[in-house]
């Protein structure tokens, strides 16, 4: 079986991904663990391990890391740097080919080369899922869920189906969940409010007595 790093398989890194006029977060590290095994981290969460250029990719994917400044691959040592940039090289491809899948027009298709089998990107998306601390996973499967849009399968099986749980079925719940937090106020804000009294001009003399 071919790797995506054969001919045919390369896929260019190139706008979207450096648009000048996007919202640049933080820039992900990665670190070589044992086993061959790579963590990645990005805003301050943990993904690991991640075992194949495969689940990372796919991951690299789901955080929208695909471009060439999205890992700082500078603040690596220069030990772990010869092995990760080849990694992280492949990993890109199967990001790549993730997105071109997920970008599909027409969604009854897949869009994957011909040595790749639905089953493999599942396998790979999974992989990915299963990288993520428990604390954030269920944020990171609906988010993922709706970055793979509809039917993402082609077969209307769940998108991720993990520990009994599929996502896929109620983004629209989630979305709304979100909406929620998002709309609520700080909570200095809140105390803040909490505390301030309206100032209300009093319409009585001061020597008011009752009748």
């Amino acid at each position: 079986m071919r790797t995506p790093t054969s001919t045919g398989w390369r896929f260019a890194l190139g706008a979207p991904f450096d648009n000048p006029l996007a919202l640049k977060s933080m820039p992900a590290t990665l670190t070589a663990l044992r086993a061959d095994a790579i963590r990645v981290t990005h805003e301050d969460v943990h993904y690991e391990p991640l075992s194949s250029d495969a689940a990372l990719g796919a991951l690299l994917f789901a955080l929208e890391l695909l471009g060439r400044d999205a890992v700082d691959v500078a603040a690596m040592r220069y030990a772990d740097r010869v092995a990760l940039v080849p990694a992280l090289d492949a990993a890109r491809q199967y990001g790549l080919i993730l997105k071109r899948h997920v970008d599909r027009a027409h969604r009854a298709t897949p869009l994957l080369p011909a040595s790749v089998k639905v089953d493999d990107a599942v396998a790979w998306v999974h992989a990915a899922a299963t990288a993520v601390p428990e604390s954030e996973r269920d944020r990171f499967c609906w988010r993922l869920v709706r970055r793979l849009g509809p039917d993402p399968w082609c077969d209307d099986r769940p998108a991720i189906a993990l520990a009994n749980q599929q996502f896929g079925m109620f983004e629209e719940g989630f979305e709304e969940i979100e909406a929620r937090a998002a709309a609520a106020p700080a909570p200095a804000e809140a105390a803040l409010e909490a505390q301030a009294e309206p100032l209300v001009e009093s319409t009585e003399p001061d020597d008011a007595t009752p009748a």
